[in-house]
């Protein structure tokens, strides 16, 4: 039960908020380089205008699954436009009714799902995706974990049709990944949800030990699945400052 309980949050609810918090310094940094270079936003809102309305409706899709009216959206706003109206490239105001005490506690747990909404909906996003990719395209990364000559194979097996879809994918790839980060709202909401997340994987390690359920399966492949979308989105953003500082 313990076991189960450290790797829920160790591997995914650590590695989550981990990824969120660095990449939002990352882009942070960037943007403040870009602001001192003219038509440098160009870059970032090239990459924004995928990315910050998946941020936006992560946000949204997790606020109408705990039952949120929803006030007010914008799912994009320029760099520049952005920087002079308060720093959000968009935003969601929602609020909830509170009318009794499980509409409170469906509230206070969907803070947590809400903050770190463009975490969980990007990645799932991305694989939907690829889904409709070409099979040579699908392949690669399969052929990358094998070793380089099997990789270069099939690199060298594409088509000009597959080598363009590839492009676009890691544009799409590119763009919602840099737009994954935790803002300090985000994380200011997401503590006041933590509790309850924690009461929900005591309660789930729980049963597994009560009814022999094997969660280490599901648990590996989230943690795996984790740690590619936070290492393409962490070395995009680092491009994005090495472009930044250029």
């Amino acid at each position: 039960m313990i076991t189960y309980f450290m790797q829920l949050n160790v591997k995914l609810l650590f590695v989550l908020i981990l990824f969120g918090f660095i990449m939002g310094q990352t882009r942070h940094a960037a943007i403040q380089n870009f602001s001192n270079k003219n038509r440098s936003y160009l870059i970032l809102d090239f990459f924004n205008l995928v990315g910050t309305p998946v941020h936006e409706i992560g946000h949204l899709l997790f606020g109408l699954i705990f039952g949120y009216k929803i006030d007010q959206i914008c799912l994009y706003r320029t760099t520049k436009k952005a920087l002079h109206s308060g720093g959000t490239l968009g935003f969601v105001k929602m609020h909830h009714e509170n009318r009794s005490f499980l509409q409170k506690l469906q509230g206070d747990f969907g803070q947590f799902f809400i903050s770190i909404g463009p975490l969980l909906f990007g990645p799932c996003l991305i694989y939907i995706i690829s889904l409709f990719l070409p099979e040579n395209v699908r392949t690669l990364p399969l052929s990358f974990q094998q070793n380089w000559t099997i990789f270069f194979k099939a690199l060298q097996q594409l088509q000009a049709s597959d080598i363009i879809f590839l492009f676009i994918f890691l544009y799409i790839i590119m763009g919602i990944s840099l737009n994954m980060e935790l803002s300090r709202q985000d994380l200011h909401l997401a503590c006041k949800g933590l509790l309850f997340l924690e009461v929900f994987f005591l309660t789930l390690s729980g049963l597994s030990v009560l009814f022999h359920w094997n969660l280490q399966y599901g648990i590996d492949i989230l943690f795996r699945w984790n740690l590619l979308i936070s290492s393409i989105g962490i070395i995009s953003a680092l491009i994005a400052n090495l472009i930044s500082l250029i």
